[in-house]
C-alpha cells in the first residue's frame, strides 16, 4: 500500500468511527447532564441566602399587612431545612407560621424530612422508611444553609419540632411526604398533645393522605399541594372546596383565570415557593395572601 492510499484508508477510518464517537457522546450526555442539573440544585438549595424583608418586596403598606409569609422547611435560607435552628431563625424573623415535611420511619416514628433518603441531608445514606429510629439518630445533618454553625445536628421528631414550635410561638403547617393508615391516627394525636388541633394545618400532594386526615378530624385546615392547576387538577380543587389549595408560584399554567376560579368558590389559596418581588406582587395581585418562601420574610 503506498502512501496516498494508507491516508484514504485512515480518513475512511476516522469516518466510520464518527457515528460510534457521536453515540458515546451522546450516552453520556443522557447520564451526565441530569447528574449535574442534580448538583447545581441542590447547591442552589442549601447555600444561605440574603434575607428579604417584605418591605423591600411591596411597595404599599396597608398591602404588606394584608400579606402571610410561611417559612419554607424552617427559614431554610439561614438554617438546614427542616430542623429545629431553621425553627428558630423563623421565629428570630418574625414568621408566625412554619412549614415542614413528615415521613415515618420502619418503626412508624414520625421524622422531619423532606427527601425520602437521608443522603441529601446527612452523613449517612438510605431510605428513612428503612431506618429505625434508633439507627436514624446516629444520622447527622451536615447540609443546609449554615450547616457549619450547627455540630451534631440530628433529623428531629415531629414532636420535637412541635416542642420547639411551642417555645418559639409559631404555627405549624405539616406536609406529610408518606404515611401508613395507622401513622394518621399518630399524627393526629401527636399534634393535638402539642395543643395544635385548632392552630395547625396539614398539606400533602396526596389526596388520598388528606382524605384520611378529614376521616380522623373533618375541623382540621388541609391544603392540596398542587404543581400545575390544569384541567384534571382544577377538577378536583373544585369538587372539594373544603381543601384548599396551594399551588407553584413558577408555573404559567397557575394564571389569573385558574386563580379567580378558586377564589370565586372560596377555596383557601396559597401560593409556594416565592421569593421574588414579580411572583409575590403578581399572585398578590391576583387575590392571593399567603405566600411560602424561603427568603421573604415579614420585615
Amino acid at each position: 500500500m503506498n502512501k496516498e492510499s494508507f491516508k484514504r484508508q485512515l480518513r475512511i477510518l476516522r469516518r466510520k468511527k464518527w457515528p460510534a464517537a457521536l453515540a458515546v457522546v451522546l450516552v453520556l450526555s443522557i447520564i451526565v447532564t441530569p447528574i449535574a442539573m442534580t448538583a447545581k440544585a441542590n447547591h442552589k438549595r442549601f447555600s444561605a441566602k440574603k434575607p428579604l424583608p417584605l418591605s423591600s418586596q411591596m411597595i404599599v403598606k396597608s398591602d404588606r399587612a394584608k400579606v402571610h409569609m410561611i417559612a419554607h422547611r424552617g427559614y431554610s435560607s439561614q438554617a438546614p431545612e427542616n430542623t429545629v435552628p431553621a425553627l428558630e431563625k423563623a421565629s428570630e424573623y418574625h414568621f408566625d407560621t412554619v412549614e415542614f415535611d413528615v415521613r415515618q420511619t420502619q418503626d412508624c416514628v414520625w421524622v422531619i424530612s423532606h427527601d425520602a433518603d437521608v443522603k441529601s441531608m446527612t452523613d449517612k445514606k438510605g431510605k428513612i422508611s428503612s431506618f429505625t429510629y434508633y439507627d436514624l439518630v446516629t444520622c447527622t445533618v451536615d447540609k443546609g444553609a449554615h450547616n457549619k454553625d450547627y455540630e451534631s445536628l440530628k433529623i428531629p421528631t415531629l414532636d420535637h419540632m412541635l416542642k420547639a414550635c411551642l417555645e418559639y410561638n409559631l404555627k405549624p403547617m405539616i406536609e406529610i411526604k408518606d404515611y401508613t393508615k395507622s401513622g394518621i391516627r399518630t399524627l393526629l394525636e401527636i399534634i393535638d398533645r402539642n395543643g395544635f388541633t385548632e392552630s395547625c394545618s396539614i398539606i400533602s400532594f396526596d389526596r388520598s393522605a388528606l382524605e384520611a386526615v378529614s376521616k380522623e378530624n373533618p375541623d382540621i385546615q388541609l391544603y392540596a399541594l398542587v404543581s400545575k392547576l390544569n384541567k384534571k387538577e382544577m377538577e378536583k380543587c373544585l369538587k372539594n372546596p373544603k381543601i384548599g389549595v396551594s399551588f407553584n408560584g413558577h408555573v404559567k399554567a397557575n394564571n389569573e383565570e385558574q386563580i379567580k376560579k378558586l377564589l370565586d368558590a372560596d377555596i383557601p389559596l396559597a401560593c409556594w415557593t416565592v421569593d421574588d418581588k414579580e411572583t409575590l406582587n403578581k399572585y398578590f395581585n391576583m387575590g392571593v395572601r399567603n405566600f411560602v418562601s424561603n427568603r421573604i420574610y415579614p420585615g
